[in-house]
């Protein structure tokens, strides 16, 4: 079976079974990069001359260590799971620096 994804890319999938959790994992995904954007925006204020500038509120920024890392998880979970850092980027829309160094941190542990 061959999937074509909204970008217009078609990826190999082996069985309805295995599309039904690459699914899962992109909506997990997903929803962890929406949590973290949100907990993000919480601690930016946007109002000012000098805009935008962070607020140092600790439960803020507590709450956006807390999203991240969750993301975190997602990104190594669907990286052993076989998605490509480049799908996945495409999932979270963070940068790809970030997206690779989360993977290079995650195969480092593995194989240590």
């Amino acid at each position: 079976m061959r999937v074509v994804t909204t970008q217009g890319e078609t990826e190999a999938a082996i069985d309805d079974g295995e599309s039904a959790v690459a699914s899962m994992l992109e909506r997990g995904l997903f929803r962890s990069a929406l949590d973290f954007y949100g907990a993000a925006e919480a601690v930016i204020d946007y109002h000012g001359p000098d805009r935008p500038k962070l607020r140092f509120d600790l439960d803020g920024l507590g709450g956006v260590r807390a999203a991240m890392g969750a993301l975190e998880r997602r990104i190594a979970v669907a990286s052993r799971a076989g998605f490509s850092t480049e799908r996945i980027i495409r999932i979270t829309r963070l940068e790809p620096e970030i997206v690779e160094g989360i993977i290079a941190r995650e195969r480092a542990r593995s194989a240590g």
